[in-house]
């Protein structure tokens, strides 16, 4: 019984430690961010994950082509990064999600006013995403 006991504590310790440690998750230098974009979608919810320099006002805001098509969901976060925390930047990862509604093409055209370092002019990012009668993303691409 208590090598049964011990063997468990072994295992739950090893996964918190994996845990702990991001499970691999990616964590971006300062210079990955500045051109970070990401997009993963999943049944009807569309992922765009965009690096933010809040501290230049490099802050992405976005507008729909149709937005019958696909809209806002509830799933928007921002998380800061450590690596840019350690220089005095209030930079990460924007993750801003949409549902689908119903069929077609549209575009999300996402700007920032200012470039990274806030001395320039901005960015734009733009997603073409295809969805499905149901509101199922079928695709999404990003220029």
């Amino acid at each position: 019984m208590k090598r049964i006991v011990c063997l468990l504590l072994a295992v739950l310790f090893v996964t918190l430690s994996l845990s702990a440690c991001g499970g691999g998750s990616k964590n971006p230098s300062v210079d990955e961010l500045k051109v970070y974009r990401e997009l993963s979608w999943e049944g009807t919810e569309l992922t765009v994950k965009l690096g933010e320099n809040k501290t230049s006002g490099c802050e992405w805001k976005n507008e729909f082509g149709d937005d019958s098509i696909i809209d806002y969901s509830i799933n928007r976060k921002f998380t800061l990064s450590s690596k840019a925390a350690s220089k005095g930047l209030s930079a990460g990862i924007l993750s801003a999600g949409f549902a689908g509604k119903k069929a077609g093409t549209t575009t999300i055209t996402f700007t920032t006013p200012c470039d990274w370092d806030g001395n320039q002019p901005g960015y734009t990012y733009v997603v073409t995403v295809e969805v499905a009668a149901d509101g199922t993303i079928v695709s999404a691409t990003g220029q």
